[in-house]
């Protein structure tokens, strides 16, 4: 008798993945009510139960791991009619702590809750990595109950500017920057403190993400690139550029993967992918901002997989799935035979009005470097999305050195632009 196909489950699922989904599984996934009804029908037809989260319409990252009663219910009426789950699949920040515990609710292997939550909780997780010889911000955890005396305690013991950002959160997500501790007193004493969050202090140095696979504890390949801009300016600061440029300097890179090394098995990430975000300052020393047991968003793993070979995603999935790795590529960048890359998405335009794209400019002057591009055509329409980076222009670079390709990215991001008319 032929063995049933395994019932695998998606926690959370977006359509750039639809290459992961793979044939000879019965595949269910659980999502959000606005998510599952925005799925588009060749993907839908993919899975053969779809269960629709109810969930609060706010951007909260939180909002998964709340909805996990319904996921246990879901998962239980699912596998009543295909057989009981195989493999758990979180492959997004908000999926990977209710991955983790499906998973341990099921009995199956995988990434434990524990890890899970110290790949979320940016305090918890800054207290293992602190705890295991990595360099941090200074940080205090605060909410509603801490009282202004402890708020000025804190204030007292910061200079310049002041960080205070939610804990379970990414892309920036409710962060404040205030310019001084004096001012963020002041927004306390008027605005008070919500629930899980924290102050952080201010870290001076150029922000970079390190990207990486890890399996059985080893190393498999490692990335770093800098920022063109901190995720929190292009979040708030209109017209700042989206995108990173790797880092060429061994000196570097190997700091940076050593601090890799004691920061995931500080977490406990023995198997899986990672994005960590880390500031440099010019002396070469790294300090750690924060991890996630993830691929790196936005354009980080596309730009990845096209210049390097490896599908972080689909590596994600092959753990998730238990399954032996799949890349035997170089370990690092650096070995790769690429001088250096980049990545550059150029964003619409935040009006909240659907627009017509009417002109595109710069587009026939790209420098030679750039090795990919993706714009829209005149004449297509740009729906008033809720994304939190709608690309009006994607371009993967290459070049002999990441200096050369921070020059073609500025001299790209100065040259092209797209007009609209509204709608």
């Amino acid at each position: 008798m032929n063995p049933q196909p395994p019932h695998v489950i998606h926690i959370g699922f977006e359509a750039k993945h639809e290459r992961l989904l793979r044939a000879g599984q019965r595949l269910s996934v659980l999502l959000d009510e606005d998510a599952a009804a925005a799925l588009p029908d060749r993907v839908r037809e993919r899975f053969a139960r779809i269960g629709a989260l109810r969930v609060p319409r706010e951007a909260d990252l939180d909002n998964y791991d709340s909805a996990f009663g319904q996921m246990v219910e879901m998962t239980d009426e699912f596998s009543g009619e295909l057989g009981a789950p195989a493999a758990v699949v979180g492959l997004t920040e908000e999926s990977v702590l209710p991955a983790a515990r499906l998973r341990e609710h099921l009995g199956l292997p995988g990434m434990r809750s524990t890890t899970a939550r110290l790949l979320r909780d940016k305090v918890r997780m800054k207290e293992a990595v602190r705890e295991a010889g990595v360099t941090t911000p200074r940080f205090w955890p605060v909410g509603p109950d801490t009282g202004m005396d402890e708020v000025e305690r804190i204030a007292g013991r910061l200079r310049g500017a002041v960080v205070l950002k939610p804990r379970t959160q990414a892309a920036a997500m409710g962060v404040h920057v205030f310019p001084d501790p004096a001012a963020f007193v002041a927004h306390v004493r008027t605005h008070g403190l919500r629930p899980g969050h924290q102050v952080e202090e201010f870290v001076e140095g150029r922000l970079c993400h390190v990207d990486g696979l890890v399996r059985e504890g080893r190393l498999l390949f490692l990335s770093m690139a800098s920022y063109l801009a901190a995720p929190y300016e292009v979040v708030t600061r209109e017209g700042r550029p989206l995108g990173s440029v790797t880092v060429d300097d061994p000196d570097l890179l190997s700091e940076a993967e050593h601090m890799s090394r004691t920061v995931l098995r500080a977490v406990g990430l023995d198997d899986g992918v990672f994005h960590l975000e880390v500031f440099a300052a010019p002396s070469g020393e790294l300090t750690f901002l924060e991890v996630a047991g993830r691929v790196g968003g936005s354009g980080i793993g596309e730009h990845i997989r096209q210049v390097y070979g490896i599908d972080l995603a689909e590596e994600a999935l092959r753990v998730c799935l238990g399954e032996r790795h799949r890349y035997t590529g170089p370990r690092t960048i650096l070995e790769s035979g690429v001088g250096a890359s980049g990545w550059l998405h150029v964003l619409v335009p935040a009006t909240g009005r659907s627009r017509k794209v009417v002109r595109l400019d710069g587009v026939a002057e790209l420098p030679g470097s750039v090795v990919r591009h993706t714009v829209p055509r005149v004449g297509d329409i740009v729906p008033a999305a809720p994304e939190l980076y709608q690309s009006a222009g994607e371009f993967t670079l290459t070049g002999p050195a990441s200096a050369a390709v921070a020059d073609d990215i500025a001299r790209l991001f100065d040259t092209y632009a797209v007009r609209y008319a509204q709608l």
